[in-house]
């Protein structure tokens, strides 16, 4: 590990070699090496966070429980161009869930020799809908900002003193704050940056510019499929770029052992196979490498492993935050039941797995209730004609159940 913090510093001596938008930049890398050229003793901390992951995969037996990770997305904007939609936000939550399962629709576009690799990790995320003081939330803050640029080192997006927004206790939630732009120092071109496990609990969490999340709205090509978030909080989790940040020199590690030894980072869309370090191809389709959101389709095993590792280590307070409707219902009994059509226009049809005596309550995005009704029946019809456009929740309670999904109203 000693060598991984060596290339740290010198990551952060060089500084960001940025040739423009067009190609990824993560300032993860770099923001670690500004983290320990400020506190030194967290290069010891990130050592032994690296022995507790180890001994975790060497002897966890593991289990096949799905883990949900709570989210709550801080938007700081100057403008209505970068204060992005309720809907572009929530885009990122189904394509996380779909990249962190293998269920994201371009795992056809992994090469065969990959794919036997390719992992489902277990892993999902959810938008947070309760507050660190117990009321509800849509799981976004809304911040108007005089700031056009949020600098990095600094990490002027995570405090209120330096224009942008504290966090929420990020031991119960992931913490991701959206901004019009990242600067380094007055370097610009970096899409987002994470904090790995073992730093500050006040600045946890995950940067990003407002224009390379989700997959509509604002989001910008090449970076327009959310593999931005997917990359970051893959660094949240513990995990390292695939090349092992070693300036080409094929001496470096990701720690993971079914990721090829590749000489540096790939960008764009290379053609498979794309050889380096003696390899017989790069795994330039790792979320973990640079190339364009299109080309990127897969994590592993191991690198799934060691996901689970920081999850049931230094982040295990996560799994039992309850903030996460989510996740809070995974732990209590759950009222099954699904709603058609989605997105909705005059009603929708609740059917329910067993009738019960259910208070059924419609919510607005700012979590004001627009319908609230009772019934017994296992099939519900609710009338939505009157409501406008837009995404709404919907909430059942009994006597001993809870549940709620969210739904699309396109008159």
């Amino acid at each position: 590990m000693a060598k991984l913090y060596s290339i740290l510093i010198g990551a952060l001596i060089l500084g960001l070699s940025l040739t423009g938008y067009s190609q990824r930049n993560c300032g993860t890398t770099n923001y670690t090496a500004h983290q320990i050229q400020k506190d030194p003793s967290l290069a010891k901390t990130f050592k032994n966070q690296e022995l507790k992951i180890k001994h975790w995969i060497d002897n966890s037996k593991g289990d096949d429980e799905i883990i949900y990770i709570p989210v709550i997305f801080h938007v700081l904007y100057k403008s209505t161009v970068t204060n992005i939609s309720d809907a572009q936000i929530y885009s990122q939550i189904d394509i996380l869930n779909a990249d962190y399962s293998r269920q994201n629709l371009d795992t056809t576009d992994t090469p065969s020799e990959f794919k036997i690799l390719g992992a489902d990790t277990r892993i999902q995320f959810c938008v947070a809908h309760q507050t660190p003081t117990g009321n509800w939330t849509d799981g976004i803050t809304r911040t108007s900002t005089t700031k056009t640029t949020f600098d990095m080192s600094a990490n002027e997006a995570k405090f209120d003193s330096k224009g942008g927004i504290d966090a929420w206790n990020t031991e119960k939630y992931l913490n991701i704050w959206i901004v019009p732009e990242i600067i380094d120092g007055g370097v610009s071109g970096i899409l987002g940056y994470a904090q790995f496990p073992g730093g500050a609990l006040a600045t946890d969490g995950v940067v990003v510019g407002y224009n390379y999340i989700g997959n509509i709205g604002a989001a910008s090509y090449p970076f327009n499929k959310g593999r931005t978030l997917t990359h970051e909080i893959g660094h949240y989790l513990n995990l390292y770029h695939i090349w092992g940040d070693d300036f080409g020199a094929c001496t470096g590690t990701d720690q993971v052992e079914d990721t090829p030894n590749q000489a540096s980072k790939n960008f764009g869309c290379p053609a498979h196979p794309h050889a380096s370090c003696s390899n017989d191809g790069d795994m330039f389709q790792n979320y973990m490498d640079y190339t364009n959101d299109a080309c990127m389709n897969l994590f592993t095993i191991g690198q799934k492993e060691r996901m689970l590792a920081a999850i049931n280590t230094s982040r295990a307070p996560l799994k039992t935050s309850g903030v996460c409707q989510a996740n809070y219902i995974s732990k209590q009994k759950n009222i099954q039941f699904n709603i058609s059509p989605n997105p909705a226009n005059n009603y929708i049809k609740i059917n329910l797995s067993e009738a019960n005596n259910t208070e059924i309550q419609v919510l607005d995005i700012t979590a004001k209730v627009v319908i609230k009704e009772f019934s017994n029946n296992k099939t519900i019809i609710i009338n939505t004609s009157e409501l406008p456009n837009g995404i709404y929740f919907l909430q059942l309670k009994s006597d001993t159940k809870t549940g709620i999904q969210k739904f699309i109203i396109q008159q």
